[in-house]
């Protein structure tokens, strides 16, 4: 893996955990909660989607392999999960592949929504992970995996922060910003779709080369 193609791994992860939106339905989900048990809540949060993006690295190939899933076809699948999102993101909404009002109830009867919703599916969603076992099976060298797991790291700690100081960053960033850069990453998740889907149809049906 060259670093081009660390780069692209890098912003299409950033994208696809999509910061500020999620930092956003963090604070609606934990609103109620004391400032200790909202930080709590993002440790949790953290660790959950470490090992989640971690598992989705190694062995994500693996579990397609077993259910008889080709990359190609896992490609176009990807392709239209994140053609849904980005659209969805483009209108300033939530994508309801990564995330429903169904979730937001279930959450609050919780004790605590770390896990789920939050570290999964709304920020190591589909999208995510879509993108983690396509890369990974790119790239499936040793050390291209050990590359990937330190970005993994490195970006569930910023993400973590973002978290634990949520409250801090919505009003220092407001609404405003949030639903235009919102707006952007879906403009470019859309880009990264249309790629998807075009590989992926290559593969399904090599004629079209």
């Amino acid at each position: 893996m060259k670093s081009p193609e660390m780069i692209q791994f890098i912003v299409a992860m950033v994208i696809m955990m999509n910061p500020l939106g999620s930092l956003s339905i963090f604070l609606d989900l934990t609103h109620k909660t004391t400032l200790t048990e909202q930080r709590k809540t993002a440790m949790e949060a953290t660790m959950a989607m470490l090992v989640i993006m971690l598992l989705t690295l190694w062995s994500g190939r693996e579990v397609l392999t077993l259910f008889g899933i080709t990359l190609p076809a896992f490609r176009v699948a990807g392709g239209i999960i994140l053609l849904l999102m980005g659209f969805s993101m483009l209108q300033s909404k939530e994508s309801p592949v990564s995330h429903t009002s169904a979730d937001d109830v279930a959450a609050r009867k919780r004790q605590s929504p770390g896990i789920v919703p939050i570290a999964l599916p709304i920020i190591v969603g589909p999208g995510t992970m879509s993108t983690l076992i396509i890369t990974a099976s790119d790239f499936p060298q040793l050390l291209n995996k050990l590359w990937m797991s330190i970005t993994c790291v490195c970006l569930t700690i910023v993400m973590g922060l973002m978290l634990y100081f949520a409250d801090t960053i919505a009003k220092t960033v407001g609404d405003s910003v949030i639903k235009v850069v919102t707006r952007l990453m879906g403009m470019i998740i859309m880009a990264i779709a249309v790629g998807m889907l075009a590989d992926g149809l290559l593969g399904l049906f090599p004629i079209l080369h």
